[in-house]
């Protein structure tokens, strides 16, 4: 996973529980002044937390991270060649 795609998610992950907690607290007055009747403000971040994970999947990055094998068959390939032998 890349640099992008963890950001993504953690982008999501925050929006999810922002909402969530926005929702709990609907019946506050705190919360209830950040609320608008067309468009309510936990459903402006469940839309934003459905984009941030939806780019995460579609984020397809080339360039895998330090430490990852680019492609371990031909690694696997020499070791089994060799145990055969």
């Amino acid at each position: 996973m890349s640099t992008t795609q963890r950001t993504l998610n953690w982008i999501g992950v925050v929006l999810t529980l922002t909402c969530l907690a926005i929702v709990l607290a609907g019946n506050t007055a705190a919360a209830w002044r950040w609320e608008h009747a067309a468009v309510p403000l936990s459903w402006v971040l469940g839309a934003g937390a459905i984009i941030a994970f939806l780019a995460t999947e579609w984020c397809d990055t080339q360039a895998p991270l330090p430490g990852e094998a680019e492609d371990p068959a031909p690694a696997l390939a020499s070791q089994w060649e060799t145990v055969e032998s």
